[in-house]
Formats: structure tokens, sequence, C-alpha cells
């Protein structure tokens, strides 16, 4: 089911609108397609409201625009609400209401995408499975992404993302979850939150408010925050890597430990201790809702890592993990103790974009990630501010280390320094582009 009527829309948010075909929703004026409806959203550093024109000119039909907006209409039919962002939010609450999905729906600080991707291949052996796509996780991304969704599949696997509590709350409102599975906690956006890892573990807890979930599927390092020490009206599965530690863990020959019980072997395409921990928390999520280990294994064939997020890369000889699509001190560490060995006579080369969002963390996590990489790389590169404390430590350890402000010269330097069998970890936070190093 989706809205496609502006009518229905109209009458959700309690205003009056001519009649007109919706086919799809956007808050970008760059995506926009014919027929869509536009939401003018407002930020600290921008108003969709001067995209109007462009946006009809891409064939939207209309907008959602705030009340008190005086401008041209462009041909557009305007539906003015107090808040564009609550308007949004609203439309895809009710029309979630309104289908019969079952959800699962993942937090956590690291690995978030990952695993949703991965839960999303496992039901796809038993079920039918929408997902939110990309990382369609946020207040407004969310919500935009359901309205776009076709609303018939079996099940919904939905990425839930904060920067400062309430924010997971508000999506659970919208998409209530069945099953809640949380990954670990680190200091991703802990710049926004004064009360440290209890105020991040307290905001990520908020995927539990839902009194009629079934399951919350936990990874073990979570138990430490007390938010997730409270007792729940339904049962915690809980996932690790220690095989003393979880009801789900991964041991020796690649078989899951369920209890006293088993698995089959599986095949993974992958080895790294971190995406493994991902396919344990999907694991476990199918076997919550009734999958069989021969229909799981099925599915781990199918598992591939996402865009961006340790994407294993051989061009003209290198080995290239690219990891840019973000970074946290926990990816940061995880990515370099799960980097391949270079070929005979090879070197590993970091190239490092600056952590952002640590606030009065920023200097020691860079520093604390120096001295961890220090022992398992040969050379780094460095790009952005954040990145300068970095330096001395690797002096100081006698590994050679550059750091550059201009993306282009260092692409130019990465490629003068490197040779077939060598292998290239690129990892940074998002705000860096470190993507671009690959682009031609």
């Amino acid at each position: 089911m989706k809205f496609t009527k502006l009518s229905q829309i109209a009458d959700c948010l309690q205003v009056k609108a001519e009649e007109r075909d919706i086919t799809g929703f956007s808050f970008d004026s760059r995506e926009v397609k014919k027929g869509d409806l536009f939401f003018a959203l407002k930020g600290a550093n921008f108003d969709a409201h001067g995209f109007l024109q462009e946006v009809a000119s891409r064939g939207a039909v209309a907008a959602v625009v705030d009340a008190a907006y005086l401008g041209d209409s462009y041909g557009l039919c305007l539906l003015k609400v107090p808040d564009v962002t609550a308007a949004l939010q609203k439309l895809a609450q009710t029309l979630q209401g309104l289908r019969k999905q079952r959800i699962v729906a993942v937090t956590g600080s690291v690995g978030k995408t990952t695993t949703k991707e991965f839960i999303a291949t496992l039901l796809a052996q038993k079920y039918t499975v929408a997902k939110t796509p990309g990382n369609n996780n946020s207040q407004v991304g969310f919500p935009l992404a359901i309205l776009n969704a076709s609303g018939q599949e079996e099940f919904f696997v939905a990425e839930m993302a904060m920067s400062q509590a309430g924010h997971i709350r508000k999506l659970v409102e919208i998409a209530p979850p069945e099953v809640a599975v949380v990954t670990k906690i680190g200091h991703a956006n802990i710049e926004y939150f004064t009360d440290g890892f209890e105020g991040i573990a307290a905001a990520k807890a908020e995927i539990l408010s839902y009194p009629e979930t079934k399951c919350a599927v936990l990874n073990r390092q979570v138990l430490a925050y007390r938010a997730f020490q409270q007792e729940l009206p339904y049962p915690k599965k809980i996932f690790a890597l220690d095989p003393e530690k979880g009801d789900y863990v991964l041991e020796e020959g690649w078989v899951i430990k369920e209890g006293d019980h088993y698995s089959s072997s599986f095949r993974l395409p992958f080895s790294a201790t971190h995406l493994c921990e991902d396919f344990i928390a999907a694991a476990a999520v199918a076997r919550v809702l009734g999958l069989s280990w021969e229909e799981i294994a099925a599915g781990a064939y199918h598992l591939k890592t996402f865009d961006k997020r340790f994407e294993r890369i051989e061009r003209d000889g290198f080995v290239i993990i690219n990891d840019c699509y973000n970074a946290s001190p926990e990816s940061m560490e995880a990515a370099l103790s799960n980097l391949p060995r270079p070929a005979m006579g090879g070197k590993t080369i970091a190239v490092f974009g600056e952590m952002v969002d640590l606030g009065s963390y920023a200097e020691q996590r860079h520093k604390d990630l120096a001295h961890f990489a220090a022992d398992k790389i040969d050379h780094c590169l460095c790009y952005g501010k954040g990145c300068l404390p970095m330096l001395e430590i690797f002096n100081q350890k006698g590994k050679p280390a550059e750091f550059f402000r201009d993306l282009k010269r260092m692409k130019e330097m990465l490629f003068e320094i490197s040779k077939p069998g060598d292998v290239i970890l690129i990892k940074g936070s998002r705000s860096n582009k470190l993507w671009q190093l690959l682009e031609n």
C-alpha cells in the first residue's frame, strides 16, 4: 500500500488540496522525479523552500511547505503545515500503520547497515523482504524510505540511527518492531552526549520502547550499560564472538552454537571478525523468526559486504579495502585488525580521514588510533586536521606518515608510493569523502 493521491495526504495532514496523482516522495531537489511530492525542509544551513522553482521544473506536482511560506507556488500544489519534518513523519507513521508488514529494527554505533543487509538477505530465503535503502536511517531519511516503499512485503528490515536522545523513539513510533537488534555501543556521536557512553546507550535503548516487541537481539557488549540491564516484557537473545558469552556464538569450523545445539557449517564470503559478528546477529534474528539452519546456510552463500564498508577491490595488483563510508575509533580498530596480508615484499598503507563528532575525545582518540595502527601498517597518509595528532606518534615509532589538506595531492602520493602486492586501507568519516580517491 502507498499514498497515490494528494487528497489522501491532505486528509492525513488535515489540510486542503486539489486532487493530483502522486508517484513518489523526495526532500532533495536534485533527486525529484516527475509526479513527486516534495518536502521543503529547513535546517541550520539550508532552506529547501528556495528550491521550489527547480522542483517544479523537474516535474514535481506538489510540495509540503511551512505555514509561514508566502512565496510563489511555481505551479505546485502547496500543502502548508506547521512543521514539515513532523508532517513527513506523520505520513510515514500513518502509512506504516495501515500495512501488515512485520518489522525488524536495527540500531547501534557500528555495524548497523551491514547487519541490516545481512538480516534482509537471510530472511529472503523464506519471506518477501523490504529494507531501508542505503543508510536511510535518520529522522527524515527513514520516513521517506517508508513512503517510497511498496509495503507489500512480509518483512521490513529497518535501520534506525540517532544524534540525540528521542530520535530512535520517534522512529519506533513510526515503525514499531517485532524484533529489535542492537549492535555495539561506541564513540559515534559522543560529542552530543554530556553523559558519554551511558547517554549513547540510553538513546540506543529507545529501540526497546515498544511494549509489543517480541524479542531483543543484543550484542553482549551492550549489557555493560545501565539502559540494557533493565527487565523487558519480552525475551533477550545475546550474540557474541566469545563462545562463553552468548545465546548465539560463532565457533571454529564456521558453526554457530545456539544454546546447547550447533548449526551446520557455513560458507561465509569473509573472515573479518566484525563482519562475522554482524552475521551472528543476522542468524539469531533469522532463528527467532523461524528459519531453519539449512535456510540460513543457503542465505549465507549470498552475503556480501556493503558499498564502502570493508569492500575488497583488486586493481592493478593492489588489494584495496574501501571502508570509507564512515569511521569511529571502534570501526577503525576493527578494520586494521582484519586487513589481509600484503604479498611477499609488499606493504600495508593506511589512508585515514579524520574521525568527526568526537568532541573533547577527538585528540586522544586519534592518538590512540595512531598507537594501535603503528604495529599494523607500514605507511600512513592522513587527511583532515583531526589527524594531525597522529603524525607525532607515527614519527616516534619510525613509521612514515604525511598529512594532506587536498585530496587530489593525496591521491597522487598514494599511487606514487604504492606498488603491486600492497594492501591499501581507505577509511575515515563520511565528511572526508575519501571515496573520491578511487574515482577516475
